[in-house]
């Protein structure tokens, strides 16, 4: 299969996983903190990719060191015959999409700010065309309805484009509200 195909694979288990499982999971208490979302989004995705993770030699890693920076959850593709260098991460031929989650019930924005920023510095570090980047972020907080409601200001929204999706969580008049807003022109 054409590492398109896979990217486009990946991408759907993401968005899907976000609304049809993590939103249950939030729905019925499973998830506390940060660390149990990041567990939870783990699980869902190793599940539901089971057979493309083996078929296409893909591993799902946690607390990944990227660019000079731990993202929270990555993607990757490893070589032909990993296990063989000093490290795993030697082993790692391509990475392929790079999560960052965040969970707060605060009111203050600047945590969620943060994550965009460390995205867009993955992004100058590595410029990479098959790399996928997701902002994952659940926001405990009440939200006016604002169509296209996104966390990146339009600046941001251009280098963005055609590398990022954001998923989030949020309250609206008191429903908690699961949306996808993909910078990408036709998902991946």
């Amino acid at each position: 299969m054409e590492l398109g195909k896979v990217l486009k694979i990946i991408d759907r288990a993401i968005r899907n996983t976000w609304l049809d499982k993590i939103s249950k999971d939030h729905e019925s208490f499973y998830l506390l903190k940060e660390d149990t979302l990041k567990n939870a989004l783990y699980y869902h995705l190793r599940t539901e990719l089971a057979s493309l993770l083996e078929k296409h030699n893909l591993r799902i890693y946690t607390e990944f060191y990227h660019a000079g920076f731990i993202a929270d959850l990555a993607i990757v593709i490893l070589n032909g015959d990993p296990g063989n260098n000093n490290h795993l991460k030697d082993d790692i031929d391509n990475v392929l999409a790079i999560i960052e989650l965040k969970y707060k019930a605060c009111s203050t924005m600047k945590f969620f700010e943060d994550d965009v920023q460390k995205i867009k510095n993955y992004i100058d570090a590595t410029p990479s065309p098959t790399t996928q980047y997701y902002l994952a972020f659940i926001h405990e907080a009440e939200y006016e309805y604002i169509e296209d409601d996104s966390w990146l200001t339009l600046e941001q929204q251009v280098w963005a484009k055609d590398r990022l999706t954001e998923l989030s969580g949020h309250y609206i008049d008191g429903e908690m509200t699961w949306t996808v807003l993909s910078h990408n022109v036709e998902g991946v």
